[in-house]
């Protein structure tokens, strides 16, 4: 640095300060020539003028500068203002410089892969990943486990496929490893270890019951996909959710009850779980992203191992949903969806025929799953069916609405694989629930995939002890809230029962990985229509609770 940039910084620091080296000479030290600043001689720097005022003081010079210092002062004023510009002008070159770089590495973008160092962090689970999130690994799961206690009536217990039992049991206990590579391609794989099955010992002879009851351990998500394509957004393979149902697409994580609708169970969730094989594509359009298509080609299966073996079975199925108000990052909002599904009736190895169950559980449930009752249910054979669903959800503040409806057609229905062709079988079902949270909070709308998502509490439960001896807790969330569910299975003769549910729901949430469940059931089974159990009509109640954890 030149002796001028020196002196150029000197006199900024100076005139910065709002002093000078002159304000530092005093009548008890008197200037003279040998003394020095920062090594100069002051009569070298200070001029004349300046060590007079020093030396005579006077009540007018305090208060009326000469021209001399007024000059002085308008100076000093224009090199302030020369200093100011300047910097002003290499601030504003500097983030110049800095905007062009960012939208140059922007416009290149990066190599993915090019930084493979990975950091740990909680993110609702435990997640690995790089700085760019090229690569990502969640290692996660969940499990819930139930009580469930009922009161029924003895010609209900009498006329039924399996009476009704108090119980505990763990409802899912699944092991889940997901994640991201090479930026573009997501992968998922899950098991549930808590399905179960019915081994058949034919013949039963003597005191064998004919079968032996187990749980096996059957995947959930097991897909890979693939973003950011052209016109399809993403697009999915593997064992997956067909997108048809609003509750349906809902994880079970963030489910308000303990059971779904009596649809999922019957129309689109059932004997296979709610997970086929298949290849899906998803995309947001619109405003925001306010949109959601998708639309997939699946095969239908009828248990829970993600195999079929049925020659030219399929099923096609899409799906379009809109917000049509969004503010607030979803506090407030309105959702409406459509959903429809062309497939063929279930083929399977053994059976001559294609056939379809339709057959739903409770909305408390307890023990294995093969021992869960079916208070409505029926098994038909047929050619193929169509599915059509419409959906509306409504979120204002801590006020949830959900409601969905749906109708069925089951082509060439018949009880009896030899009877005549021709009958379609028509079945519909429906709910709608309202939910309140008590603490504030919201539910949180998930654009990506047009449903809600997880539960966030404003403060998160606790209850500890200090060291004085004092109490802290936080509360947690709170949400209460009612479900009227419908399911009518009669149509031309095929009938398998018409249920009325009332569900009344507690949800404590003590953070966003943890929540309490308190259920309370009141179903109608009506099936005085049907050939199996005419005299199996009446109340059933229900109470249950569930404690689940996901991460």
């Amino acid at each position: 640095m030149g002796s001028k940039s020196v002196a150029t910084w000197l006199t900024l620091a100076m005139l910065s300060s709002g002093t000078s080296v002159f304000a530092q000479v005093s009548e008890e030290s008197p200037i003279s020539a040998t003394d020095s600043y920062f090594g100069s001689p002051v009569r070298e720097t200070v001029p004349t003028r300046f060590v007079e005022s020093f030396e005579e003081p006077t009540s007018f010079r305090e208060n009326t500068p000469s021209p001399d210092a007024a000059k002085e002062s308008e100076e000093e004023l224009k090199l302030k203002r020369a200093i100011k510009k300047y910097m002003e002008e290499e601030e504003a070159k500097k983030a110049a410089s800095e905007k062009e770089a960012k939208e140059r590495r922007a416009a290149e973008g990066h190599l993915a892969g090019s930084d493979l160092g990975m950091n740990a962090t909680w993110n609702n689970g435990l997640e690995l990943a790089t700085k760019n999130k090229d690569f990502r690994v969640h290692v996660g799961g969940r499990y819930q486990f139930d009580t469930g206690t009922f009161i029924v009536p003895g010609n209900v217990q009498n006329n039924i496929n399996t009476p009704y039992h108090d119980g505990v049991d763990f409802r899912r206990a699944r092991f889940r490893i997901d994640g991201t590579m090479y930026r573009t391609v997501d992968w998922a794989a899950e098991f549930d270890f808590v399905n179960a099955v019915l081994i058949r010992n034919q013949p039963v002879s003597g005191t064998s019951p004919g079968f032996t009851e187990s749980t096996v351990t059957a995947p959930t998500d097991l897909w890979i996909q693939t973003k950011e394509v052209p016109i399809f957004g993403t697009i999915r393979l593997g064992n997956q959710k067909e997108q048809i149902g609003f509750e349906h697409i809902v994880s079970s994580r963030f489910q308000p009850f303990m059971e779904r609708s009596y649809n999922q169970d019957t129309f689109y969730g059932g004997t296979f779980n709610g997970f086929a094989p298949g290849i899906q594509f998803f995309r947001n359009y619109g405003p925001e992203e306010n949109g959601l298509l998708s639309g997939g080609i699946f095969k239908p299966v009828n248990s829970v191992f993600a195999y079929s073996v049925g020659d030219f079975d399929f099923s096609i199925v899409g799906r379009a949903t809109r917000l049509l108000h969004y503010e607030d990052d979803g506090a407030e909002l309105l959702h409406v969806g459509i959903s429809g599904r062309q497939a063929t009736a279930v083929e399977n190895q053994g059976v001559g025929n294609r056939f379809q169950t339709f057959r739903t559980r409770d909305a408390i449930r307890a023990g294995l799953a093969q021992d869960w009752p079916t208070p409505a249910s029926i098994n038909l054979f047929g050619d193929d069916e169509q599915t059509v669903n419409s959906e509306l959800a409504i979120v204002y503040g801590s006020w949830t609405m959900q409601a969905e409806y749906l109708v069925n057609a089951l082509q060439d229905a018949r009880a009896n694989a030899a009877a005549p062709l021709g009958t379609t079988a028509v079945y519909h079902g429906g709910y709608i629930q309202v939910l309140r949270f008590l603490t504030g909070e919201h539910d949180n709308y998930e654009k990506r995939t047009g449903a809600f998502d997880r539960v966030k509490p404003h403060q998160n439960f606790f209850l500890v002890r200090n060291q004085n001896g004092c109490t802290h807790s936080g509360m947690g969330a709170i949400q209460v809230g009612g479900r009227y569910n419908y399911l009518d299975l009669n149509d031309e003769n095929l009938n398998g029962g018409v249920l009325h549910n009332m569900t009344f729901g507690l949800n404590w949430y003590w953070n966003p990985n943890i929540k309490m469940q308190l259920n309370y059931m009141a179903t109608y089974r009506d099936v005085s229509d049907t050939l199996t159990f005419p005299n199996g009509s009446g109340w059933i109640h229900g109470f249950g609770t569930r404690m689940a954890i996901d991460f």
